[in-house]
């Protein structure tokens, strides 16, 4: 009888006695057949038991792999149950494909799992012997789409922040349009933050004796309920540990995310609840405000520009207050006023500004002004967030940023996320509900809606389909649709005297006669009575101005009703203001 053992999972294979004397029959005859040896090794590898089971393609066998449901994480308020009939996978690979194909995700990313071991935090997944049955996973999608020199895919998960590339990327989403190769940026020319806000907030391991004292404290609650009393030194430990964790992520925070940041600590230590508070985390609530603006403080005595920008010599003439004007990143905005890369300055990062002019006017060339742009992002981004130049200085400035797809690298760069495939898959994802939403609206509006869906009658092309439902949307939400998409005729003498007296919009050039379904002549985007896009189809351009139209600039006039959403700025009698502050460099607003 030969014993077989075999090591996955930890797990010590059994001995099976049909094996055995299958084998030893063999062995006498002096013959062993190629397909038992190939039975026998897929058993030995596969997660099941027996080498006579559907795995090993014997169906004698009455033992069957069970299903596993993991639960993937794939964004804020995002989740999904991913059910595998077939049980664990065996790569990680074989995995983030089953991801893709059953929660639909596109792009880059990389997986992290709860790690047990470790207070419930996330680990990148670097071996599916982490995982099991019920196991929650969350997706981190990368900011930097890495592709090697010949072209192809590089393999899966070579190192902890390995990345997975989509093979139909982003451009599957899109029809008519086509994604260039996205340059592998160097490490000096990325930013420091590669992930958003996350969705739930990790408290980090404090000092060792902040720990020790912690760890104390909360057996001793789980016993007595006593809570602890943190002293100067403790508590001092524990909002340092916070901030340092926060500023991973942004500088400036809302009351909703500081909030996160306070029940996320109290529910990690127990026994640091407050005692007479309504929520138990509003005394650290509110010393986390402070902190974090003192912290701020040293930040811009470093020169961190996400600081510097709102400091007291930025601000215009009469108007030196702290609070007045902060410049502080949108939600969706993470790297926002990122620093220039190691080594650089203003003036080299000038100098490749100027060299820039020259390399976009060569042929042939996208891969080495890609490379230069995301080199000088850094200086590219703090020239728009301190000095706002209007579109005609910026666009001769950088005229390499005015095309399609390096309006989608930017996009990807300030945000981390694929800016056609997050629009367009979420989009089409809501389709359905917003057809039948539309469908219900009656009165002049509903009559409206009906006249723009007509098109969509008449041809299945998504763009045209993505166009009236887009319209639909603006007529629903009791906008103008003829306010955002500006229709011309060709022949139209007109029509570029109206174009320049518009400061917001799309705009679409037809011929006379033309149906819904024949593609127009030119279709693009003016900001500011300049053309900076052309080109395009009118499905491309929406996704990028239906996202600034309730946010475009403060100085953008575009006659919309609902201009911006912006949180308002924090009023002066709120916890950590200025007026609360001993010195106006320790507000949280400064």
């Amino acid at each position: 009888m030969f014993e077989f053992l075999r090591q996955k999972h930890g797990i010590v294979a059994r001995t099976h006695l049909h094996y055995a004397s299958r084998e030893e029959k063999y062995r006498k005859s002096g013959t062993l057949p190629d397909v038992f040896v190939r039975r026998t090794r897929r058993s030995l590898l596969s997660d099941c038991t027996c080498v006579c089971c559907p795995t090993c393609l014997n169906s004698d066998c009455g033992e069957m792999t069970d299903p596993v449901k993991f639960r993937i994480i794939l964004g804020e308020n995002n989740s999904q149950r991913l059910i595998l009939p077939g049980g664990i996978p065996d790569s990680i690979s074989d995995l983030a494909d089953q991801i893709k194909q059953q929660c639909g995700v596109e792009g880059d990313f990389r997986l992290q799992f709860m790690d047990y071991e470790f207070g419930n935090e996330f680990t990148n997944l670097l071996s599916m012997s982490d995982v099991q049955d019920k196991s929650t996973i969350k997706v981190i999608f990368n900011s930097i789409t890495s592709v090697q020199h010949d072209g192809s895919r590089p393999p899966p998960y070579p190192a902890a922040a390995a990345t997975i590339r989509s093979p139909d990327d982003s451009s599957s989403l899109s029809s008519g349009s086509s994604q260039d190769t996205e340059i592998l940026s160097s490490p000096e020319s990325t930013s420091s933050r590669s992930s958003g806000w996350p969705i739930i907030f990790t408290v980090p391991r404090f000092s060792y004796d902040a720990e020790l004292q912690l760890d104390r404290a909360n057996t001793a609650f789980k016993e007595t309920g006593t809570l602890l009393s943190p002293d100067t030194q403790l508590k001092s430990a524990i909002l340092d540990g916070l901030t340092e964790t926060i500023v991973k992520y942004k500088v400036y925070l809302s009351d909703r995310e500081f909030e996160e940041v306070a029940e996320a600590l109290v529910s990690a230590h127990p026994c640091l609840k407050e005692p007479g508070s309504v929520t138990g985390f509003g005394g650290w609530k509110t010393s986390l405000k402070y902190k974090l603006g003192n912290y701020r403080t040293k930040l811009r005595r470093l020169g961190c520009p996400e600081v510097t920008v709102n400091a007291l010599t930025h601000k215009p003439g009469g108007k030196c207050s702290p609070a007045y004007g902060v410049k502080r990143p949108k939600k969706a905005e993470v790297n926002y006023c990122p620093a220039y890369p190691s080594g650089e300055t203003a003036e080299t990062q000038e100098g490749l500004r100027v060299a820039l002019l020259s390399e976009v006017k060569k042929r042939n060339n996208e891969e080495n002004v890609a490379k230069m742009m995301d080199k000088t992002f850094a200086y590219r981004r703090q020239e728009v967030v301190r000095e706002a130049p209007m579109i005609a200085e910026f666009t001769t400035r950088w005229p390499a940023l005015f095309n399609v797809h390096e309006v989608c690298l930017e996009f990807k760069r300030i945000t981390t996320l694929h800016l056609e495939s997050k629009f367009f898959s979420e989009l089409d994802a809501y389709s359905a509900d917003l057809i039948k939403l539309f469908a219900k609206k009656g009165g002049v509006q509903g009559k409206q809606i009906r006249s723009i869906m007509v098109p969509m009658t008449e041809t299945d092309s998504i763009d045209v389909r993505r166009e009236c439902i887009l319209k639909s949307l603006c007529v629903y939400l009791n906008e103008d649709p003829e306010k955002l998409v500006k229709e011309y005729l060709s022949d139209d003498e007109s029509s570029l005297a109206a174009m320049a007296e518009t400061v917001f919009g799309v705009f679409v050039i037809r011929h006379h006669g033309a149906g819904p379904s024949e593609n127009p002549e030119d279709v693009g985007i003016i900001l500011e009575g300049v053309m900076v896009l052309h080109e395009l189809s009118v499905s491309d351009v929406l996704d990028a101005n239906m996202k600034d139209l309730y946010d475009p600039g403060d100085q953008a006039d575009t006659g919309l009703k609902y201009p911006s959403r912006r949180d308002p700025p924090p009023a002066p009698d709120e916890p950590g203001d200025t007026l609360l502050s001993p010195h106006p460099e320790c507000s949280p607003n400064a």
